[in-house]
């Protein structure tokens, strides 16, 4: 005789809570199972639970304000599985956390939850900022702390100068972000880029672009490697188009790392091999690009932004055939120390009023490298020089 026997499986959700599934035992000819246990050894609904073949959580990272809750979710493999979870945290001064999941911030560090059932587990890494700010809630001129969080401008001249403080907020433009960093920050699970930062220290002195000092030579075409020379000749207007539109700071960087890697390992990219130094001085944050030289177009946003100068085509005055400058524009170094002045000396570089002028990334002929200087008497301009002249160095990341 053919029998049929159904029966009833609970299974808890990630919310805690119990329904039931309905499971259906396939007849057995001759009206016996040999994989039915003996009758004594069935459990009733409810009674017991089974170690599920794995767990995962809706999130691998998350990032907290202090006092911050965020609820994570679990799900089960098979999901038709009751279970019974377990959660813990490895620091309970960073974070605790529930058995709903329910994570609470408590004061910045960072720590590992985990869920589990028997020996099957799953993770997720708490981060709780330092600051009072997420880093998509990022004004312009606010500061940008070591853990990736955000420091309001607005915060007392005490607190910035107690805060682990590596650059200034310039942009929150997206638009005004070149693409590669853009997939940069993806690839580190930033799918909405924030803004760009500008470092608030500098290289302790100036340097060269490119130079082989045995053979005198300062000329390497870059176009080779995908930089394109920011010039127009006999057009300041189109090359001052083409410089501000110019925004592949971390692009070429990333060019010279990868395919000019002996000449670097060499030492004759000196600006290149600072920023690599200032990574180990200066550690970017986990969900950053990493610090990289600016390019022609993001210094033009952080004059803008911080030196708040007017740098725009309508009011540049021509130099030449293809250079041009700017006048007027006030007390732009000012300006930006003003910005800087709660850092401690040791965590910034001045900029002094009578005048500096800075590197970019960007390349006009193989001989030569654009620049930017600014001063306290509203003058800025955009030159080309030769990549053996020594100029100031700062670098710029992208979140």
């Amino acid at each position: 005789m053919k029998s049929k026997t159904s029966f009833l499986l609970s299974v808890m959700s990630v919310a805690g809570l119990l329904w039931s599934v309905s499971c259906t035992k396939s007849p057995i000819d001759n009206g016996e199972d040999p994989l039915t246990p003996p009758e004594d050894s069935l459990s009733t609904p409810g009674d017991t639970t089974a170690i599920p073949l794995s767990l995962n959580l809706g999130d691998s990272a998350i990032w907290l304000l202090r006092n911050e809750s965020s609820v994570l979710s679990c799900q089960t493999t098979p999901e038709d599985t009751l279970v019974e979870l377990s959660w813990s945290i490895d620091d309970e001064s960073v974070a605790k956390v529930d058995q709903n999941g329910n994570v609470t911030a408590l004061s910045p560090g960072k720590a590992v939850v985990r869920v589990s059932c028997g020996d099957v587990y799953a993770e997720c890494k708490v981060t709780v900022f330092i600051g009072d700010k997420k880093p998509q809630n990022a004004y312009v001129g606010d500061y940008y702390l070591s853990d990736g969080s955000i420091l309001s401008q607005s915060s007392s001249t005490a607190e910035i100068a107690s805060m682990p403080v590596i650059g200034i907020v310039f942009c929150t433009d997206a638009s005004r972000m070149g693409e590669a960093e853009k997939e940069a920050l993806k690839l580190k699970g930033v799918e909405q880029p924030n803004g760009l930062v500008m470092s608030a220290r500098q290289a302790p002195e100036p340097l060269r672009w490119y130079f082989i000092e045995s053979d005198f030579d300062f000329s390497l075409n870059e176009e080779e490697i995908g930089m394109p020379n920011i010039i127009v000749y006999g057009d300041p207007y189109e090359t001052y188009r083409m410089a501000n539109n110019d925004l592949n700071g971390y692009r070429y960087y990333q060019s010279i790392k990868e395919l000019r890697k002996d000449e670097l390992a060499a030492g004759y990219y000196q600006v290149f091999s600072w920023v690599d130094e200032f990574e180990t001085l200066v550690p970017s944050p986990e969900i950053s690009t990493g610090w990289y030289l600016p390019s022609n177009g993001q210094w033009f946003d952080i004059i803008r932004g911080l030196a708040k100068g007017n740098v725009e085509e309508s009011n540049l005055v021509k130099e030449g055939e293809e250079d041009f400058y700017w006048m007027n524009l006030g007390p732009l170094s000012s300006n930006m120390n003003d910005i800087l002045s709660p850092l401690s000396s040791e965590n910034k570089s001045e900029f002094i009023g009578s005048g500096m002028m800075f590197w970019t990334s960007s390349v006009a002929s193989p001989s030569e490298t654009r620049f930017i200087s600014l001063d306290d008497n509203g003058f800025v301009c955009c030159y080309r020089y030769y990549k053996m002249e020594y100029m100031n160095v700062l670098c710029v990341l992208g979140f």
